[in-house]
């Protein structure tokens, strides 16, 4: 495969400056700055801890605060670190994940996050020899870690940008890649706020492999030098499900089936408006509700019993959804995939917050229509691409929503072949795999 191949959307950026690096002085005054604002946070947030304690945020406490796994103290060789954000992130690095055991299978995998739901994906899915939470990134605390775990070299997942763990890594000389990187313009605004720190992290990368030519022109413009900078696509449609997973539920089959995914505060209320239009009509109809975050479960819980609708929690049930049932809230780590072939549609999450939206792909992958909200920035490309297909489809209120839903449920036949055109939009972008491992080969020491 050809350089040209993996630079798949040429990043042309006419008048921008030949790249330097920054400066000695500048970036060791950026990173004073930086473990400065850390320090002062963390006094800031002292009386706060009982608070944190008390809401169960004291969890993985210990490995935030830098202590290294046991498991990562035995590793026989220095280990390949793959960095993901939380659950989305780390699901959408199992491909990766599988190719790095098969061409390097005597190499370990250390993978850190930023949430528990995502060190438990980690470990339940990627089956890494260590799941850890990411240390405090600034006052040299996940420099520490590295100095004892000395990684071969780090991967990065979409947009952890993190300017000590990407000094950590120049410190013992591992090289670092970003994969599937992804910076919205809303982000590119924020980060610039910390003047030349970005620019001064960003050095410490030896490649970055963008989801789509607007992401690679903006991690230029926050400072990447341009000629490290790839168009490979997202991992998260590198993997089309084989064949259909088995329904996690008896009983799914019978139903119309409307999955929400990974909603955030104020979207369970805008689905809940629209599934009540619904249901009147199809008596049938079953609602899943999959909020993002599982320290909200009960709040979201709570929230459906007040709508007073006939609803369980998932992990009440064990065998079978009954008929009475018209909300499922899932409220377990893991499962959110076995729904989405029993769906007939799906929408998704982070998108009627303004937060720039969650993973679209994934359910097109499972040959099922998706709706969202107006909020794509995260999602931008596969979001208008799969409008365009006809696959999908932006709402702005819940009677937009009840409509588009409607179309579907109305008649099958509808449904599926709105799925097949979201699934056809999420195949062509399935080569983001091999674009990615091109692009790792040389970093990795072994052949693409």
């Amino acid at each position: 495969m050809s350089e040209s191949a993996v630079r798949r959307d040429p990043v042309s950026l006419p008048n921008l400056p030949a790249w330097r690096p920054p400066s000695r002085g500048l970036t060791q005054l950026a990173y004073l700055g930086y473990d400065a604002a850390g320090g002062l946070a963390a006094l800031l947030a002292l009386p706060a801890l009982p608070w944190l304690i008390g809401r169960g945020y004291g969890a993985g406490a210990g490995e935030r605060l830098g202590r290294v796994p046991d498991a990562a103290r035995r590793l026989a060789t220095p280990p390949i670190w793959l960095h993901c954000a939380s659950v989305g992130e780390t699901r959408s690095a199992a491909p990766l994940v599988s190719r790095l055991r098969e061409r390097l299978p005597q190499r370990p995998l250390v993978v850190s996050t930023t949430t528990l739901a995502g060190r438990a994906v980690a470990q339940a899915d990627l089956a890494a020899d260590v799941a850890t939470l990411l240390p405090i990134d600034a006052l040299r605390i996940v420099d520490r870690v590295f100095r004892r775990v000395r990684p071969r070299v780090v991967l990065l997942v979409e947009t952890e940008l993190w300017p000590g763990l990407l000094r950590a890594a120049a410190a013992v000389g591992a090289p670092v890649a970003m994969v599937s990187g992804r910076l919205s313009a809303r982000a590119l605004e924020r980060y610039r706020w910390a003047g030349p720190l970005f620019p001064a992290a960003l050095a410490h990368v030896g490649v970055f492999g963008m989801q789509s030519a607007a992401d690679a022109e903006r991690i230029i413009a926050l400072g990447a030098p341009p000629d490290r900078v790839r168009v490979t696509g997202s991992l998260k449609a590198s993997a089309l499900p084989a064949a259909p997973l088995p329904p996690p539920l008896g009983g799914l089959d019978e139903r119309r089936v409307l999955v929400a995914a990974s909603t955030q505060p104020g979207e369970e209320e805008f689905v809940l408006q629209a599934f009540a239009a619904l249901r009147r009509v199809y008596r049938d109809a079953l609602l899943v509700l999959a909020p993002r975050r599982p320290e909200r479960f009960d709040a979201v819980a709570d929230l459906v019993a007040a709508a007073g609708l006939p609803w369980r929690r998932r992990s009440a049930l064990t065998t079978t959804v009954g008929p009475e049932v018209q909300v499922l809230v899932l409220d377990t780590l893991g499962e959110l995939v076995r729904f989405f072939p029993a769906a007939w549609a799906v929408f998704v999450g982070g998108t009627v917050a303004p937060l720039g939206g969650h993973n679209v792909l994934e359910p097109a992958t499972y040959g099922r229509p998706v709706a969202f909200g107006p909020h794509t920035d995260n999602v931008a490309d596969a979001a208008a691409a799969l409008c365009a297909a006809g696959g999908g489809e932006v709402v702005r209120t819940p009677g937009e929503l009840a409509e588009y839903w409607d179309g579907l449920l109305a008649r099958r036949a509808a449904a599926d072949a709105a799925g097949a055109r979201a699934r056809a939009v999420a195949a062509a972008r399935s080569d983001a795999l091999e674009h990615t491992w091109q692009m790792l080969a040389p970093l990795l020491g072994v052949d693409a």
